[in-house]
């Protein structure tokens, strides 16, 4: 997960203040090029999926999508950076059709060149994967993109499709995010330092919306925390903020500042979970069913409500929430009154439309007849949690 961090909410204590900056090497510049395959360095994180929504036609699957920008530019990174300004190049146009005999989604033609013909090299096979009942197809590919001196740089991304035999009638989309980033070497202390720069928004341009890291050491580098350009990044103690950042990725500024606060202050600040992680322990989690109509009736015969906990294998704070949350004493006792389900939203897809579940994990309470009586989105903590089941 990333997280912006909003100086303004900060207060800084003088009594306690971060690493002494050195005005004199406060700025700095930094080369960055696009890693190659195998290189390592790269985060452990991918952001939240690019949809390209498709068309029918003439048997196949048919969309575009547009990258990069016609002026690469350096952009000053700042929250009023206008990005109204972006004309791109011709889209990258794509096709996904089934090959002769196959039950499923197994082509994808992607125009790499941009010239809106379709070439053998052009043409990409999946071996098609059930999960879950979905039909999975996923594809690799490395597109080009214009730099600032007139090249091109590389532009790696995973591309998948899903079929859902479930919902015949779901509008169909092939969906993508980048597999790359940019990574760069200098010196700060007379010791080698790493950065590295990667897309949360991907559109093919880096600006103040997206992520970079700093660390001593490459392997280092994969384990540092990605922050928003926005934001700031901690090394050997001191805070670094970003400055500029070609929208090619070629190169950045940044410089050591002193944020009034010092790097384990804000750990301490932003580790939000640890009074769930320190909280008594029940004896027993809390109890939950897995059949929502055996809990509705139970609920119904004994004169009870029914807490419906509707989360998925995939969810981060679902996981979280079972770890702490509903091992909570307070939890466990507060949810006494209830009886109790978790349903896997990916399972229970006539749930998930009738109660309107647009997010994991959500938390409902009905009564007896399986009217929502109040709802809860996201991870919510052993003391809110608790409260929100005694209302």
């Amino acid at each position: 997960m990333i997280v912006t961090l909003f100086l303004c909410v900060l207060v800084q204590d003088p009594a306690r203040r971060a690493a002494t900056v050195d005005p004199a090497s406060a700025s700095l510049s930094v080369v960055l090029v696009p890693a190659k395959e195998g290189d390592r360095g790269g985060p452990r994180w991918s952001p939240k999926a690019a949809s390209v929504p498709l068309t029918t036609r003439d048997g196949a699957l048919h969309g575009s999508f547009f990258l990069g920008s016609k002026a690469v530019t350096n952009t000053k990174v700042s929250p009023s950076t206008d990005l109204s300004e972006r004309t791109g190049a011709p889209p990258f146009r794509v096709s996904l059709s089934r090959s002769e005999g196959a039950a499923h989604v197994d082509m994808l033609w992607i125009d790499l060149d941009r010239d809106g013909e379709e070439s053998p090299a052009e043409r990409l096979h999946a071996e098609p994967k059930e999960t879950r009942g979905k039909w999975w197809s996923s594809f690799q590919a490395t597109l080009s993109l214009p730099t600032s001196k007139g090249g091109v740089r590389s532009y790696p991304i995973a591309l998948w499709y899903v079929e859902d035999p479930r919902e015949p009638d779901a509008a169909p989309a092939l969906r993508w995010t980048r597999r790359g980033w940019h990574a760069g070497k200098l010196t700060i202390g007379d010791q080698p330092a790493y950065v590295s720069i990667t897309e949360r928004v991907m559109d093919g341009v880096f600006d103040q919306r997206d992520c970079w890291a700093i660390a001593r050491s490459v392997d280092a580098l994969t384990r540092a925390p990605s922050r928003s350009m926005e934001g700031h990044v901690w090394l050997d103690g001191v805070a670094y903020r970003a400055l500029s950042i070609d929208s090619d990725g070629s190169a950045m500024t940044f410089e050591a500042f002193d944020p009034g606060f010092t790097e384990a202050e804000e750990k301490e600040r932003a580790d939000t979970t640890k009074p769930d992680r320190e909280a008594p322990r029940a004896a027993a989690p809390l109890a939950f069913g897995k059949d929502f109509a055996a809990a509705l009736a139970e609920a119904k015969r004994d004169g009870k409500q029914l807490f419906v906990d509707f989360e998925t294998t995939w969810c981060g704070p679902c996981k979280a929430m079972d770890q702490w949350v509903y091992t909570a004493a307070d939890v466990v006792d507060a949810g006494k009154g209830f009886v109790a389900v978790k349903l896997d939203g990916d399972e229970e897809r006539d749930l998930v439309k009738k109660y309107g579940v647009g997010g994991y994990p959500t938390m409902l309470v009905l009564d007896a007849d399986g009217k929502v009586l109040r709802r809860a989105v996201g991870y919510r903590g052993v003391k809110a949690m608790a409260a929100w089941l005694r209302n």
